[in-house]
């Protein structure tokens, strides 16, 4: 008798349990693709940090710093390819309500392309630091305009669409229109 009650009581707690792990239906997919987008736009921050520390050190640092900046821009290109490349694979095709796949289309569409920035940095900085350090140092530091230039327009697209998907899901707010302004008239009236 106390066994039977003891399974009952476990029964009756497991219960509770397993009705929070589960999930609402329509939320999973999205939550994952959520995280996704998340841990890409991780991905670009992290890149765009590291430009801005090799872009410190080549105007401001010694060759060890440069080589060390490049160093770990080259690692963060690298991260930022791989992370586009497994978004564009695992981000939802059909988990949104129809406002917003749309815009979350666009957004996995553009994925190949930011992946193709991570790649291409990652192997023009690999290829510039094979050479001997102060020959390196000197390469890198009249190819840091080319690269940032490349990363910062390669990745202005990505921002456009995630900036159409950030206002569809409602994660911000939709871009207020500028009132264009009149020309100033000559003579300075």
């Amino acid at each position: 008798m106390s066994l039977m009650i003891l399974s009952l009581a476990a029964v009756l707690l497991q219960q509770p349990l397993a009705a929070r792990t589960q999930a609402p239906p329509g939320t999973m997919p999205f939550d994952s693709t959520t995280k996704l987008i998340t841990s890409t736009g991780r991905s670009i921050a992290d890149v765009k940090s590291a430009l801005e520390m090799y872009r410190r050190a080549v105007f401001n640092g010694s060759d060890a710093d440069v080589l060390d900046a490049s160093t770990t821009l080259r690692l963060r290109c690298h991260s930022l390819d791989s992370a586009a490349v497994f978004a564009a694979r695992r981000v939802c095709r059909r988990c949104t309500q129809p406002n917003v796949q749309p815009p979350l289309d666009r957004y996995r569409e553009i994925m190949p392309a930011v992946a193709s920035v991570g790649s291409r940095c990652a192997a023009r900085l690999a290829s510039l630091l094979r050479k001997p350090a102060p020959g390196a140092a000197r390469q890198l530091r009249s190819d840091v305009r080319v690269v940032g230039n490349a990363i910062v327009t390669g990745l202005i697209p990505y921002e456009r669409r995630l900036q159409a998907l950030r206002e569809a899901t409602g994660w911000a707010p939709p871009r207020a229109t500028a009132v264009p302004r009149r020309a100033p008239r000559p003579g300075g009236q």
